[in-house]
C-alpha cells in the first residue's frame, strides 16, 4: 500500500525524522565521491543543531532553529514525507520509507545544499513614494509574531481575531516555519490566516522567509494582501505606523530604508511614531539588534520614536520605558512556536497572576530595560503543558490621540492592558 503523504501544513520534522531518514537507504553507508561524503558532513551538523534544540525542548513538538541549512533541510523533509505518527503535542511527525528521495539520499541533500550556496533571493520591493497609507482615527490593529505554524496557539489565535472582528488591520511580525517555502506559506499562513478579520492585512518579511529566498513572502503573499512592498507606513491625524524589512539585510536595514524612513518620521510632524519588525533592536534574552541601534541612532536621540513591536524571539514581553530613547520596546513573538520555559523567569517575582498565568519581573540589565515577562503553562501543546509558555497576540486600539495596548491568549482572553504615550 502507498504511504499517504500528508499537508506540509500538519507535518512536524522531529529528531527521529532526521535520523530516520539517514536509515532509509542501504548506499547511506557508501559515500560515492567526495562531494556527497561532504554533503554527509553537512548534514550531520544539521542534525546536531536540531538534537540540541531537542533537548530544550522535548522530542514531540515543534523545532525550529535559527539556521538557514536546517531550516530548509526541515523544509522539504515536511514536503517530501509521509504520514506518520500523530504527535500528542499537535501535528503528525514526519516519516520515511524505502525509496524515500528517489533511492538517492545524498544526491537529495546534494541538490538541497547546492541551492543553498547559491544564496539568491528575491530582490527587495521598495514603495513607490514617500507618501503613507491611511487608516482611521479610531480603530483596533492585530499583530501576531512568529505565527506561521498552523499549530498550537497559532490557529486558535486566527479563530478568535476572526470571530472578535471588525479590526483596521491585521499584522503578522514575520516567520512562517521551516523556511518559508510556496508549500509552507500556503499550507502554514495563507491558508490559515482569518480572512475578513481586518479592512487590511500586512506582513513584514522574516528571517525564517529569506531562508528560502523570499520566493514565497514576495511573490505570494505581498500580492495576496495588495501590500506593494515589504516596508511601509499608515498613518492617521495622530499616529505614524511603520512596518520594517529586517530581514531581507539579516537584522539590518539598508541605507535606502533608513533613508526613507527618516523621511517618514520628518514629515510625519507632530504624529507619535510606532515602528513594526521582526528583529529586535535590543533583548533581555537573545542577541542584540547593535546594526539596527546604529542604522535608527539618530532617531532614538531625537526621542522620535514612541513604541517598537517586533517578534523574532518566541517570547511575549513588555520591557518599561527605555532610559535613553524614551521608548517602550516590546516583544511579540509568541504566536505559534513552543518555547521552553526559562528557568529565570519562571524564578523571578510575580508582577501579576491570573487566569492560571503570571507576569514575571525582570530587572533592567546592561542591553535592555526592566520588564515583565509572560509565563505559565500552554494547554495547546498537549502532553506538554508546563514545559511551553503561553502563545497568544496583541491587539491595538487607536481613540484620536490615545492608544492602548492589549495582549490575549489564543482564546481571546485579555491579560494585559496598557496605554501608549
Amino acid at each position: 500500500m502507498a504511504e499517504s503523504k500528508p499537508e506540509a501544513g500538519d507535518v512536524v520534522v522531529t529528531l527521529r525524522t532526521m535520523i530516520g531518514a539517514a536509515g532509509t537507504e542501504s548506499s547511506l553507508e557508501r559515500t560515492p565521491d567526495a562531494k556527497h561524503g561532504k554533503t554527509k558532513d553537512r548534514y550531520n551538523e544539521v542534525v546536531e543543531k536540531i538534537e540540541q534544540e531537542t533537548k530544550k525542548t522535548g522530542s514531540e513538538v515543534f523545532v525550529t532553529i535559527q539556521d538557514r541549512e536546517a531550516s530548509l533541510v526541515q523544509s522539504r523533509m515536511a514536503e517530501e514525507a509521509a504520514a506518520g505518527a500523530a504527535l500528542q503535542a499537535g501535528g503528525l511527525e514526519a516519516q520515511f520509507g524505502e525509496g524515500a528521495f528517489g533511492g538517492d539520499i545524498w544526491g537529495w541533500f546534494t541538490s538541497l545544499f547546492d541551492h543553498i550556496d547559491k544564496d539568491e533571493w528575491r530582490d527587495i520591493k521598495r514603495p513607490a513614494g514617500d507618501t503613507p497609507g491611511t487608516i482611521k482615527d479610531t480603530g483596533r490593529v492585530a499583530v501576531v509574531g512568529d505565527w506561521g505554524t498552523n499549530l498550537y496557539g497559532a490557529p486558535v489565535s486566527a479563530r478568535s481575531i476572526k470571530k472578535a472582528g471588525d479590526y483596521e488591520l491585521m499584522l503578522h511580525l514575520g516567520d512562517i516555519y521551516y523556511s518559508g517555502t510556496k508549500t509552507e506559506t500556503q499550507q502554514r499562513f495563507l491558508d490559515a490566516w482569518p480572512t475578513g478579520a481586518a479592512t487590511m492585512n500586512r506582513a513584514l518579511n522574516g528571517n525564517h522567509e529569506m531562508y528560502s529566498g523570499g520566493f514565497a513572502y514576495f511573490d505570494d503573499i505581498l500580492p495576496k494582501f495588495d501590500q506593494a512592498s515589504s516596508y511601509f507606513s499608515l498613518q492617521n491625524a495622530n499616529w505614524l505606523l511603520v512596518g520594517l524589512d529586517t530581514a531581507h539585510s539579516d537584522h539590518d536595514l539598508d541605507d535606502k530604508q533608513v533613508s526613507w524612513l527618516k523621511t517618514a518620521v520628518k514629515n510625519a510632524g507632530p504624529r507619535k511614531v510606532i515602528l513594526f519588525s521582526h528583529h529586535q533592536p535590543f533583548s533581555r534574552f537573545d542577541q542584540q539588534g547593535p546594526k539596527l541601534q546604529a542604522a535608527l541612532a539618530e532617531l532614538f536621540q531625537k526621542k522620535a520614536i514612541t513604541a517598537w513591536y517586533w517578534g523574532h524571539e518566541h517570547d511575549c514581553i513588555i520591557y518599561d520605558r527605555h532610559p535613553g530613547t524614551a521608548m517602550l520596546g516590546r516583544c511579540i513573538g509568541h504566536g505559534g512556536i513552543p518555547a521552553p520555559r526559562k528557568s529565570m523567569v519562571k524564578n523571578a517575582p510575580d508582577h501579576k497572576r491570573l487566569n492560571g498565568i503570571a507576569w514575571k519581573r525582570l530587572n533592567a540589565s546592561n542591553n535592555a530595560p526592566g520588564c515583565i515577562v509572560l509565563d505559565g503553562s500552554n494547554d495547546l501543546v498537549k502532553g506538554e503543558e508546563k514545559k511551553f509558555g503561553p502563545h497568544g497576540y496583541l491587539t491595538l486600539e487607536f481613540d484620536g490621540p490615545e492608544l492602548v495596548e492589549r495582549v490575549h491568549l489564543p482564546d481571546g482572553t485579555e491579560i494585559y492592558k496598557g496605554k501608549v504615550d
